[in-house]
């Protein structure tokens, strides 16, 4: 298990290796994120509706925001990961 001084370094390594295009990539995949979840939901008032929904559209860009949000995730701590 990862102590709080762990997760602290590796916050602020990742955050003090990040270069121009980490930030570029972190952006789009966040601003894909949103946009999967807006999308997810402007037709669908909750998860429950999504999975009853006949388009299953909206189920679809709730499971890729998903997805895109724990690649934020991997990107953000790559440069400690790779360490």
């Amino acid at each position: 298990m990862l102590t709080n001084e762990e997760i602290r370094e590796a916050v602020y390594y990742s955050y003090d290796s990040m270069t121009w295009i980490t930030w570029l990539v972190l952006t789009l995949l966040t601003f894909k994120t949103i946009q999967a979840f807006n999308k997810a939901y402007s037709t669908n008032e909750n998860y429950a509706a999504m999975k009853a929904n006949p388009d299953k559209s909206g189920i679809a860009q709730f499971y890729y925001a998903i997805i895109m949000s724990i690649l934020c995730v991997i990107v953000f701590f790559l440069p400690y990961i790779l360490k």
